[in-house]
């Protein structure tokens, strides 16, 4: 038998029996929409560290901060400029963190070591990976250092259990691979030499004491980028929210030579294993986009698109930001027992199977967006009957599950993932 759940237009009175502990800035509104208009920079060194070329340089960092901000922790986007590892400057990404910061994040730009080019001439591929290890030890490096302001100075009032890193082309795969390469993947030869040159996956920038914290991030917002090889994707990683280019010939929207210099494989093919690993995640394609003309203002058939990227982005980080489970409930949960929802992710409009704990005869389940608006609903469901879902907008949503033979007994919410 197959259900098909009906659309509800009004906002849920009734909150989710899952409980969630929120800090002060989650309202549902902040992290999603714009709630201050002005914002102030502050530039701050990270680190000193030495390039190919045995220069030592002192790293940067632009700190964007919403101007007139009272709450006390603010999660952190810490993002890295695009140039194929040889050009630009943290300044390129000024657009984006200010976006981020009038929606209450703290973003942080920062100036990450490039291939000395007008020292040692143009790379080869070896060269360019030897300068995107180092660069994806920067990055680690600036995560560590927002940590330790968290946790002496305050500064910035960072919040150090969310802390996502992003970037665009260059800058992205420097945060794909600080998101998702880690020492349980299996790499050539020449990456680990590489890495054991570099300190490995953390690293080895900043100081003693800047490594004594931690490197972890929470998500990865990936702009136009790639990952040298897209099975490091896997169960347990990170969420990761994309846009790219189908037609990008600089950073290929599937495989092939990034720059026509090293090889990756480009968002489609994260998001693939993305899907496969479970994780949360989305891509937006863009038609005929290209490497650079999809972010071009001017450019505004392809300004949707974009729009659409940021609302999945600043959807997904504030999901994480704000909804911590409360252990508390943990045996309430235990007692009740596991259900399931298969697939999941899942297309808006496809059908799907409920899995019911061995108790449950007849159910009921609800669907609401991340602002708890409630989205759909379907009741007297029987084991393993198949329902449909609502042709919904791409996103993150949580399923409440309810015995309707037994409404005392609670049921952990399930984070369901819509993709078009």
């Amino acid at each position: 038998m197959k259900k098909i759940l009906t659309s509800v237009l009004l906002f849920s009175t009734v909150a989710l029996t899952a409980a969630f502990a929120q800090n002060p800035g989650c309202d549902g509104i902040r992290y999603k929409n714009n709630v201050f208009t002005g914002v102030k920079k502050t530039t701050v060194q990270y680190a000193t560290a030495v390039n190919q070329a045995n220069v030592s340089l002192e790293l940067m960092m632009d700190v964007y901060e919403p101007e007139g901000d009272i709450i006390a922790k603010r999660p952190v986007v810490v993002l890295a400029h695009g140039g194929s590892f040889m050009t630009g400057n943290k300044t390129d990404m000024k657009r984006w963190c200010e976006l981020l910061a009038k929606k209450g994040y703290v973003a942080a730009s920062i100036q990450y070591r490039l291939f000395p080019l007008f020292i040692l001439g143009l790379p080869d591929s070896t060269e360019i990976f030897d300068t995107a290890v180092r660069a994806v030890g920067d990055m680690k490096c600036a995560v560590r250092f927002l940590r330790e302001d968290a946790a002496t100075a305050g500064v910035f009032r960072a919040d150090p259990d969310n802390i996502f890193v992003g970037g665009y082309s260059a800058g992205s795969v420097i945060a794909l691979h600080a998101g998702f390469l880690d020492s349980n993947d299996v790499v050539p030869s020449f990456i680990q030499t590489i890495l054991d040159a570099n300190g490995g996956v953390n690293g080895n920038t900043g100081s003693t004491l800047n490594q004594t914290y931690s490197s972890s991030i929470k998500a990865v917002v990936n702009m136009s980028g790639g990952l040298y090889r897209s099975f490091w994707v896997d169960a347990g990683n990170v969420p990761v929210t994309s846009i790219h280019g189908d037609n990008d010939g600089t950073v290929p929207y599937t495989s092939g030579l990034a720059a026509n210099i090293a090889y990756l494989e480009g968002s489609s093919l994260v998001r693939q294993e993305a899907n496969n690993a479970g994780l949360l995640n989305d891509l937006v394609t863009v038609p005929g986009g290209g490497h650079t003309d999809i972010y071009d203002p001017a450019k505004l058939q392809f300004a949707p698109f974009v729009d659409s990227f940021w609302v999945n982005a600043t959807t997904l980080l504030e999901y994480l930001s704000c909804q911590v489970e409360v252990t508390a409930v943990d045996d309430l949960y235990e007692k009740a027992g596991d259900w399931g929802i298969d697939p999941n992710p899942a297309v808006s409009g496809q059908v799907c199977t409920i899995r019911f704990p061995e108790s449950v005869q007849r159910a009921g389940i609800t669907l609401t967006d991340l602002s708890g608006k409630v989205v759909a609903q379907a009741s007297n469901l029987q084991p393993s009957e198949t329902i449909r879902w609502p042709a919904a907008p791409a996103g993150i949503y949580s399923a409440q599950f309810v015995d309707m033979d037994n409404a005392d007994r609670v049921f952990r919410a399930k984070k369901v993932v819509l993709i078009r």
